[in-house]
């Protein structure tokens, strides 16, 4: 009697299994760390646009006239082929002399900043 070798039935649909069931987990993986890799840009884009703006108020000329005054003031900067609204929150602090300025980025209709950058601007 001579034997056939090759897979049963069987053996391949258990086989089969087990690859669907590693295909979904390896997908699964896959998507997660395409979403974090975005949300890492998208920090990092706005950490760059909190900063520059934090350095652009700190470069202005600071006389009495222009030193700013407490308030909120919001713009809106395309960077990345993304809208980003950048926040800007101006405090009074103990000393006359000194604001204390927030700048906070939003990713467009965000409620909750992507990054958030305070610091302090003397009038001198």
């Amino acid at each position: 009697m001579i034997r056939v070798r090759g897979f049963t039935l069987l053996e391949v649909m258990v086989a089969l299994a087990v690859f669907a069931i590693v295909s979904v987990a390896l997908v699964g993986n896959a998507s997660s760390s395409l979403r974090q890799a975005g949300a890492i840009r998208d920090r990092t884009v706005a950490w760059w646009l909190a900063e520059n703006h934090m350095t652009s108020l700190r470069l202005q000329p600071r006389t009495e006239e222009d030193f700013p005054r407490a308030g909120t003031d919001r713009e809106v900067i395309e960077m990345g082929e993304v809208a980003w609204e950048i926040e800007t929150r101006v405090e009074t602090t103990e000393n006359d002399f000194v604001r204390r300025i927030t700048v906070a980025v939003y990713r467009e209709d965000a409620e909750d900043p992507v990054a958030e950058l305070t610091g302090f601007l003397g009038r001198h």
